[in-house]
């Protein structure tokens, strides 16, 4: 069989894509072929892991729309650094797992922790013949064991300071039962790589791991102990509402923009180009004898990272090594083959949608309810302010001229003080020949009746004017009128109007029955 004249590959076999087992690596397989621009596998890798990585990201978040948005946004992340993923030192399936755990658990969990190992999830599990060795592995452990292991499996640790040691310690127990750590029995390593694995550890664990993980028996252990946390993501799958290969491949081209320059060189950009961005994902801490990110064009499919002469030490071969394209086959400035629009992120998103459908509306000059209905509280509360303030400063300045005009009668030669005889509140009036200023305090009103103020000179009786009556009970008067004596009735609003006074009298303010004196 000859190999293909595109990609420099042997053609696919079915038990890449189809058998799961422990001999062959499928998804490492297409993440080769979906970094040399293969659409089809890129697709199968959606199939393949998109329940698994939506089902975790279900239990770690507790909502089903969260989950599919984060499942989308991983895969489409995935099949962007296809290549680095490819030829990291993890197993395809856990590389991609490790970067979807660690992405759900950075939301902050939330909703509650389900059971694994009961009855109930089975049906939004996966068909592969390794969940079978999970469960049992969860059947075997104590009620409390189990419930500390499905916890962390979904990314909640509870644990604080020194109490963290005894359940990283069990969790490290039944990682190692799913896939044996092997290397030194070294408690704190063992621990804290199981803590790392689950996207658990604090950022002073990861430094303590990243010293302890020097060597490569070491770095083996960690590197195990995230296969063994990818196995446990066997029973969290449950199968998204949709299909997600049409927003995960949306703007998502199978071969680069062709150019003259790329169709002379096989459909690989020319040397001189800027090679496009692969990501920011940061892999774990694996040692130092593991591949590392690297400035420069992204990897090449199933081959090493551009100006490596040969593999580092320690790090596992790919198994169809044999089968990539040679060394140097394809140039160092090689563009990735699946790239997306950087627009596309954008228009995907709802809530991109809505603030663009709100800058439309605020650009036509449309206002939405909520601010039309704020302002016109606004202006309503203004209006109100405004009327107090004005009431307040023309009550202001009603008191001054009353105490001026008080005052001035008080000092006019001839002027008598006069007390009022009444059981509703205390009188006085200042009587002069020029005028008169009354003033009343603790006074009450009647209801529909005002208060009229009437002076008497030799038997004749008028009107001196209706009194206006505080809030607080006070009274202030001025006239220009004086009469011999003066007394206030209750009179129907708005006045009498037929010149006589009623005989309903509140107060009486006589200068020869009071004691009155002179000023």
């Amino acid at each position: 069989m000859g190999s293909d004249a595109r990609t420099g590959e042997m053609p696919a076999i079915p038990e890449d894509t189809v058998d799961l087992g422990e001999r062959l690596d499928p998804v490492r397989t297409l993440l080769r072929r979906t970094a040399a621009g293969d659409q089809r596998a890129a697709a199968a890798l959606v199939d393949v892991l998109g329940p698994r990585i939506h089902g975790l990201a279900v239990h770690v978040t507790g909502s089903s729309a969260r989950a599919e948005k984060l499942a989308v946004t991983v895969l489409r992340s995935c099949l962007r650094d296809a290549g680095d993923l490819a030829t990291s030192g993890l197993p395809g399936e856990a590389a991609v797992l490790d970067r979807a755990r660690r992405a759900a658990v950075a939301t902050h969990p939330t909703g509650d922790v389900r059971s694994l190992a009961g009855p109930g999830p089975a049906a939004d599990r996966t068909s592969d013949r390794r969940e079978v060795d999970v469960l049992r592995v969860l059947l075997e452990l104590p009620p409390t064991q189990r419930a500390l292991v499905e916890s962390a499996a979904q990314g909640r640790f509870p644990f604080t300071g020194a109490a963290r040691q005894q359940p990283a310690l069990t969790l490290s127990e039944v990682l190692d039962a799913l896939v044996p750590f092997g290397g030194p029995h070294h408690a704190e390593t063992r621990g804290l790589s199981s803590l790392d694995a689950l996207a658990l550890a604090d950022a002073g664990e990861r430094l303590r791991l990243r010293e302890l993980t020097r060597s490569p028996e070491t770095a083996g252990i960690h590197r195990r102990a995230i296969e063994a946390a990818a196995r446990l993501a066997l029973l969290t799958a449950v199968p998204p509402s949709r299909d997600l290969r049409i927003a995960v491949l949306e703007g998502f081209g199978a071969d680069a923009p062709s150019t003259p320059a790329r169709a002379a060189s096989g459909g690989r950009a020319p040397s001189g180009a800027e090679p496009a961005s692969s990501g920011t994902y940061s892999p774990p801490v694996l040692g130092p004898h593991t591949p590392r990110p690297v400035v420069g064009p992204p990897p090449v499919a199933g081959g090493l990272h551009a100006g490596s002469a040969e593999p580092p030490p320690g790090s596992p071969s790919t198994p169809d090594a044999t089968a990539a394209p040679p060394q140097g086959s394809q140039g160092a400035g090689a563009a990735p083959a699946f790239a997306f629009r950087s627009t596309d992120e954008k228009e995907r998103s709802r809530r991109s949608r809505r603030r663009e459908k709100q800058r439309a509306r605020a650009g036509t000059g449309r206002v939405p309810w909520v601010s039309r209905s704020l302002a016109a509280v606004a202006l309503v509360a203004s209006l109100v302010l405004g009327a107090m303030l004005l009431d307040s400063h023309r009550q202001l300045e009603a008191s001054e001229a009353f105490a001026a005009t008080w005052a001035d009668h008080a000092v006019t030669p001839g002027a008598r003080l006069v007390p009022g005889v009444s059981d509703n509140g205390t009188w006085q009036v200042v009587l002069t020949d020029d005028g008169l200023a009354l003033r009343a305090e603790g006074v009450v009103g009647w209801k529909d009746e005002v208060l009229e103020l009437w002076g008497e000179t030799d038997g004749v009786q008028r009107s001196l004017g209706v009194l206006d009556l505080e809030r607080d009970g006070t009274i202030e008067f001025t006239s220009t009128l004086s009469d011999q004596r003066l007394f206030v009735t209750r009179e129907m609003s708005p006045g009498n109007e037929s010149g006589s006074p009623s005989t309903k009298v509140v107060a009486d303010l006589d200068p020869q029955a009071a004691d009155s004196e002179q000023i």
